[in-house]
């Protein structure tokens, strides 16, 4: 019997995507994320680089390097590069709108959530390769220079993004609220992000019209702390070769850090919240969903850690039999819909499982940790490398088939064999 690990690598390797792209002049080698998602996906990318990087680290590098050599002057990557049009994604209107076209049509306008420093480490890690991260390194310095440059426009020190797909849990629905969608029905937010994309698409993209409208500005948990945990990573990898550029970083995660616990934390429900910005007020999304739960993997105070554990091994919140739930389902906006596409809105999901799982082996909460892990196998043995699952019964309902991210399982299996 094929073991886990051999399924997972099968499964990613038969997803490759190579060629040359007429548009945008370039060779791509890429892991799409599954059989129907044939473009090339950010974050989904930093996570089968991780996966990638313990079994065949040269795949893994190839797909970095696509990844980061469409990387404009600024240090923008988008969250989509569409390496091949094909006939059936010209009637795929959703991601039309999401693509500047002033510019160029093979790069989506946004950006997602910041995994690319963890994947640069991860690939360090499995191979000692000093010579790739020093000829690639300075390149995703340049891409977190972008997010602090760009995207925090009231210098805070945490990332805003502008639209709920660029924090990758695209209809979660603490993203109701700044939509004013107070019902939580999941079909009027969806309504509202095709309206900003539109408006968007007229502005082609400018970041001052956007900011200054306030149609979407939100300061989110789970991406300034992947912002956070990228930035560190990055100081441990300058740390192998230029002590000067390790401290810089790290004084600069090390504010982000702070600013996630000074803004982010609120007392009065012992838990982590996003905030949205509204005419000149900061405003706090307070539904407790797995976002609020991220900063588990940071170093945080201990009572907020200890509270944070409370909320996840609550059973009346996130323990739900497969968990992490992403949606507290004390939370009347929890579905969690499996058998629709309106994802993140309580269905449990394997990378939100590994971030965490990690998190709580880091925070001494290992025993959690290994738990959270061995559901989360439990569900792959049971249901196969799905896009995410039902946390009741663990059934993957309309989810992508044969998922890549969901690789990560393997991951967790090196959790749970660590004394």
């Amino acid at each position: 019997m094929q073991s886990l690990q051999e399924k997972a690598f099968s499964l990613l390797k038969s997803n490759i995507k190579k060629g040359y792209s007429k548009n945008l002049k370039k060779n791509y080698f890429y892991l799409s994320p599954d059989s129907v998602h044939f473009h090339q996906w950010f974050w989904d990318s930093c996570f089968h680089i991780i996966v990638m990087s313990k079994s065949e680290p040269d795949i893994a590098k190839k797909e970095f390097e696509t990844l980061i050599s469409v990387q404009q002057e600024d240090g923008f990557i988008p969250h989509i590069i569409f390496w091949k049009w094909r006939l059936r994604d010209r009637f795929q209107k959703w991601w039309q709108k999401e693509v500047n076209t002033s510019k160029t049509s093979c790069l989506s306008a946004e950006i997602q959530p910041p995994v690319i420093g963890i994947s640069l480490l991860e690939i360090y890690k499995n191979t000692d390769d000093l010579e790739f991260v020093k000829r690639n390194i300075e390149k995703v310095k340049q891409y977190y220079l972008y997010l602090k440059e760009k995207r925090d426009p009231d210098e805070d020190g945490l990332v805003s993004i502008i639209t709920p797909m660029e924090s990758g849990m695209d209809l979660c629905p603490h993203y109701d609220i700044p939509f004013g969608n107070k019902g939580h029905d999941p079909l009027l937010t969806k309504k509202h992000i095709a309206e900003i994309l539109s408006q968007y698409k007229d502005w082609d993209w400018d970041l001052n019209k956007i900011f200054e409208s306030s149609l979407f500005d939100v300061e989110d948990v789970s991406f300034n702390t992947i912002y956070c945990l990228g930035l560190y990573a990055l100081a441990e990898l300058y740390g192998k070769f230029d002590k000067v550029k390790e401290k810089e970083i790290e004084r600069w995660a090390d504010a982000v850090r702070k600013s996630i616990i000074e803004k982010l934390w609120f007392d009065d429900q012992q838990i982590y919240f996003s905030l949205f910005h509204r005419d000149g007020s900061e405003n706090p999304m307070e539904v407790k969903t797995i976002s609020s739960l991220f900063p588990l993997t940071l170093s945080i105070p201990t009572f907020h850690v200890n509270h944070l554990v409370g909320h996840l091994k609550n059973e009346k919140e996130f323990w739900s039999p497969y968990p992490i739930s992403t949606v507290s389902l004390s939370e009347s906006s929890f579905g969690p819909l499996t058998d629709t596409r309106l994802i993140w809105r309580g269905t449990t999901w394997v990378n939100t499982n590994w971030f965490l799982a990690n998190g709580l082996e880091k925070q001494g909460y290992t025993t959690l940790g290994k738990k959270i892990a061995r559901k989360t196998i439990e569900l792959i043995l049971k249901f196969g490398f799905c896009e995410y699952y039902d946390p009741f019964d663990g059934h993957p309902g309309k989810a992508m088939k044969n998922f890549g991210w969901s690789t990560l399982a393997i991951d967790l299996i090196d959790l749970l064999n660590r004394n």
